[in-house]
Parts: structure tokens; C-alpha cells; sequence
């Protein structure tokens, strides 16, 4: 991708609908990084927290989960 575009903007979104949205602008270089709080595993779905644009072409999403692995919802 040339430098001067940039990605949608994802935030919000379901992981897998954000990796359509990116893909559906040719944006194929996508690296995800998952986070969850200290002592806790989180569970699917994952949503886009934060999204950066790196090295020119090359988007990173950081992913978190919705729910606790041991929340009684």
C-alpha cells in the first residue's frame, strides 16, 4: 500500500470483521496482538482495542476478549 493511505479504522470491531474490512482495502499485512487483564483469560469474541499503522504497509491490532473465563454471565 502506498504510504499516503491509511487503513479503516477497525476499533470496535470484531476480529474477524476487522480482518474482512482491512482485506476488503488491500490491507493483507495484518499482525494481531492479543491482551487481557493481569490473572485473567478472557474469552471469544475478540474485539479491536487499539490499531496502529507500522512499517508502511503493515497494520497491527491489538485484540482483547469480551467476557472472563470465569464470569457467571
Amino acid at each position: 500500500m502506498a504510504a499516503d493511505r491509511l487503513p479503516p479504522d477497525v476499533v470496535g470491531y470484531t476480529l474477524e470483521d476487522a480482518r474482512d474490512l482491512l482485506a476488503a482495502a488491500q490491507w493483507t499485512a495484518v499482525e494481531v496482538v492479543r491482551t487481557c487483564p493481569p490473572r485473567r483469560t478472557l474469552r471469544a469474541p475478540e474485539r479491536v482495542v487499539r490499531e496502529r499503522l507500522a512499517a508502511g504497509d503493515h497494520v497491527q491490532l491489538i485484540v482483547c476478549g469480551e467476557r472472563a473465563e470465569d464470569a457467571g454471565v
